[in-house]
């Protein structure tokens, strides 16, 4: 029999995630926040002075478009958004953009509502496979027919 080889699949491997390597010193994500922070506002429908409005309504104290500009500023060392600030960024901006990027960097992946459920009925699914294939294992040791 010819083995076909599938070319329109691609490596289903390839975009496993992988925790980032646990070196000293190589978990300065400085730059890496900034770019998130500035590519999610450049997809984000709403300017940065709806975005900080939003984000300080959420936070109930003010964080000032100047703020936010130097959190997207890869070149401002000093500011670093706290993980509260981050949370309250991705809620005004509607996306995923630093919850992401957290996830990425400890070998995880996000999946929102109902991507998450689908998720768990895939795993459910692998469960059930896994339980019909120990059944038949343990009849067929017993001697009784399928």
């Amino acid at each position: 029999m010819k083995r076909i080889v599938d070319t329109l699949t691609g490596d289903l491997f390839s975009t496993v995630p992988k925790a980032h390597p646990m070196t000293p010193g190589a978990w300065r994500f400085r730059g890496e926040i900034a770019h998130a922070m500035g590519e999610a506002i450049k997809l984000c429908e709403k300017d940065r002075y709806q975005i900080s409005a939003d984000m300080s309504r959420l936070l109930g104290r003010e964080v000032s478009v100047d703020t936010l500009n130097k959190y997207t500023s890869e070149a401002s060392e000093e500011h670093i958004p706290n993980f509260e600030t981050a949370i309250a960024f991705d809620a005004a901006t509607g996306g995923l953009a630093l919850v992401g990027l957290f996830a990425e960097k400890l070998g995880c992946r996000v999946l929102p509502g109902k991507e998450s459920l689908l998720t768990e009925l895939g795993r459910l699914e692998q469960m059930k496979g896994e339980i019909a294939r120990q059944e038949k294992s343990i009849k067929k040791l017993l001697g009784e027919r399928e």
